[in-house]
């Protein structure tokens, strides 16, 4: 009975999950939509001869595919905006970096250090391009890094770090990040957030304990927008905020 109950939730749970071979074709779709309406609002590629609002999608396994959409610049210009970074301090790590917005985004802040790391080939040489052609006045760092390859597989160095999450990958690879994030912490602590835009299984945050929830912003019924803010509980500097003290 409870090994039939067990194989009905995973049934429900790989319907539900927005990733999997039911609902990605429909939600590519959409999005495609949306990420075009969004480049004539924010004309973000436009701006800087960049490559990054069209969607991509790749199948990676017999039953599952994953795709790429742009983070939404505006709503990570904002939310990095709420942190209290100290300039040169901090690295930016984008796990399923994609087409590389988020990484240009980060570097109009004063990050130390910017990685990106992605599994498709494709996307990683796009990214690279981008990079290349990213060259606006605003812009803070210059140090930028990516990798291609496995996420689930990257080693976190011992600087205070954002690492940034776009709803990249399913359950069982965040859950693996995150774990390898709280060993990192909890052998070097350190300020670190987890910036989580379309956080679909925060769960697997809110179980960490090495991490707390901050703050979470962004209109429910734009999931897209939606964000929460984790932060490291293994140290709390005085530049540390808590929920009370990051701005909205």
């Amino acid at each position: 009975m409870f090994l039939a109950l067990r194989q009905l939730l995973n049934v429900l749970r790989l319907c539900l999950d927005l990733n999997g071979p039911l609902l990605s074709p429909a939600l590519y779709l959409f999005e495609y939509v949306r990420v075009h309406y969004e480049e004539r609002v924010e004309a973000f590629d436009a701006r800087f001869g960049t490559d990054t609002t069209s969607p991509f999608i790749e199948r990676q396994r017999a039953d599952r595919a994953y795709f790429y959409v742009p983070a939404p610049a505006s709503v990570m210009a904002h939310v990095l905006g709420t942190l209290p970074l100290e300039a040169n301090k901090f690295e930016f790590v984008d796990l399923g970096s994609g087409k590389g917005r988020a990484l240009l985004v980060a570097s109009e802040f004063p990050f130390a250090r910017i990685v990106g790391v992605e599994l498709s080939d494709h996307l990683h040489r796009i990214a690279e391009e981008n990079v290349k052609r990213f060259k606006p006045p605003s812009q803070q760092c210059a140090q930028f890094e990516l990798r291609c390859m496995n996420a689930a597989d990257y080693a976190f160095g011992n600087e205070p770090v954002v690492l940034f999450l776009f709803d990249p990958f399913g359950r069982e690879i965040l859950e693996r990040v995150i774990a390898s994030l709280e060993a990192s912490l909890n052998s070097t602590p350190r300020e670190a957030y987890v910036l989580y835009i379309c956080p679909q299984f925060e769960d697997v945050l809110q179980r960490s304990t090495a991490l707390t929830k901050l703050k979470d912003g962004g209109p429910r019924w734009q999931p897209w927008n939606r964000y929460v803010i984790y932060g490291a509980v293994s140290v709390r500097p005085a530049s540390a905020p808590d929920a009370a003290t990051i701005s909205s």
